[in-house]
């Protein structure tokens, strides 16, 4: 009986996902698809505390751009009326109105390394970078934008636990990702940080922190299509010898050289089990549709019109 109940399951995923493919056929995909029809600014203002960025339906990663907060409406990290950004962080609540998450901040940069974040009152010394809302691209899964200070393009997509990033960047041989473990969102701060560089191409740590959440723990694992040239770690704003350190607020920054429009990706699982689990959740996760996700969850209303308007 049991094995006739799992055949059954098998089988109407496979019909669920043929039905998607077969929708994707239709029509509709010459307008975009269900997909066309998600708006995700809606709630970015006033008080709407909406994350936007790249994830997929009940996803653990919500990776996307993190504002400088200017109080109770950046609660999400990110606010339409903003044009700053100071990372890219792997973990957004969305619509909740209190602050907390933005767990493992990547920032990729240009010329000398810089680990000071800046302020609004003092945007030039920080790492902070403006950007314009024309610049951004904002879709189910997929997030695009330029940073105006250091000239480079990002574009993220999300599975389940791992973030993916590209970076294009302009030609430089001090370029740089900066691993932010410092940074969260609102009453977030870390309790405990750790980065390692494991290999020429994986950064490894964990980031344990207290907010919202009494006692939050997230592991990562991130691996790079480029070999990283250097690893420099440090503790707060200070330099620290060595390429593995443990603090509360432990940074790491990669360093690398760059052709002009030359891209980088980044793939960073993330677990609550460890870094292992991460890297084990990169490996499974990696090949997964995002679109069909998103197609999958917008069909389960099943939104029809057979009036003619």
């Amino acid at each position: 009986m049991k094995k006739q109940l799992v055949l059954a399951g098998l089988l109407a995923l496979v019909n669920l996902s043929s039905q998607a493919q077969r929708h994707q056929s239709r029509p509709m995909k010459k307008a975009g698809g269900l997909t066309q029809y998600v708006d995700p600014y809606i709630g970015t203002g006033f008080h709407g505390h909406v994350f936007v960025g790249a994830s997929v339906p009940f996803g653990a990663v919500q990776l996307g751009p993190t504002n400088i907060s200017e109080g109770w409406d950046w609660c999400s990290g990110y606010h339409i009326s903003d044009s700053t950004i100071i990372g890219f962080q792997h973990t957004h609540l969305s619509g909740t109105g209190i602050g907390d998450l933005g767990d493992i901040s990547f920032m990729p940069t240009t010329g000398p390394i810089n680990v000071y974040k800046g302020s609004n009152k003092d945007l030039k010394s920080g790492y902070v970078s403006l950007f314009s809302h024309k610049d951004e691209v904002v879709k189910p899964g997929y997030y695009k934008v330029k940073l105006k200070k250091y000239d480079i393009g990002v574009e993220l997509t999300a599975s389940t636990r791992v973030g993916m990033h590209k970076y294009t960047f302009p030609a430089s041989k001090d370029a740089h990702i900066l691993i932010d473990l410092q940074e969260g969102i609102g009453w977030d701060r870390p309790m405990e940080t750790y980065i390692k560089q494991v290999d020429k191409n994986t950064i490894c740590g964990y980031r344990f922190s207290k907010g919202w959440a009494d006692d939050q723990r997230i592991y990562f694992t991130a691996v790079f299509s480029k070999p990283i040239k250097t690893f420099a770690v440090y503790d707060s704003t200070a330099n620290v010898k060595g390429t593995e350190l443990k603090g509360e607020k432990v940074k790491g920054v990669i360093s690398f050289t760059t052709t002009k429009g030359e891209a980088v990706y980044a793939k960073v699982g993330i677990s609550p089990v460890s870094a292992e689990n991460a890297m084990l959740n990169i490996k499974a996760e990696i090949r997964a549709g995002i679109s069909i996700k998103w197609l999958l969850m917008l069909m389960q209303p099943g939104i029809s019109n057979s009036r003619k308007l």
